[in-house]
């Protein structure tokens, strides 16, 4: 299946220490293919969430079937001020999941009709993980952790 993808690198995860046994960088205009390909393929997914870095956000959608050591991570790197695509009508969950994006890092779906606070109140103008909440001394660019 993911001969689907040539030009997405891959790699596979020699720690283990995230769960996911592959991951797979894709661009934000590939994440409804990537999604539709895992669908077909019989993977259904896990969770969304995103890392906060100061250039870019890193969108993190892990896809899991039941086979094992199957768990794989797409990783979509999204700008500040981008909205990436929904996979809602892709994967019906993926609605919730991407609420919960929005709500904790303001990242908004287009094509999510329901972007409401899933868990926080709903008069908050905050998103507490993002890096910018609070006080952090540890704010570095993406280049600056991975190389």
């Amino acid at each position: 299946m993911l001969e689907k993808f040539p030009d997405a690198p891959l790699r596979r995860d020699e720690t283990g220490l995230t769960g996911a046994q592959w991951s797979i960088a894709v661009p934000m205009s590939g994440v409804r293919d990537v999604a539709k390909a895992f669908g077909s393929a019989g993977f259904f997914l896990e969770s969304i969430t995103a890392l906060d870095f100061e250039d870019t956000f890193e969108l993190v959608y892990h896809f899991n079937c039941y086979e094992p050591k199957s768990r794989l991570a797409a990783r979509v790197l999204c700008g500040h001020d981008q909205v990436p695509p929904s996979i809602c009508d892709i994967f019906r969950g993926a609605a919730w999941l991407e609420r919960e994006v929005h709500d904790f890092f303001g990242i908004s779906f287009s094509g999510n009709s329901d972007m409401r606070p899933l868990l926080l109140p709903e008069d908050a103008d905050y998103h507490p993980l993002r890096k910018t909440f609070g006080k952090v001394s540890a704010y570095h660019k993406r280049e600056e952790i991975y190389g």
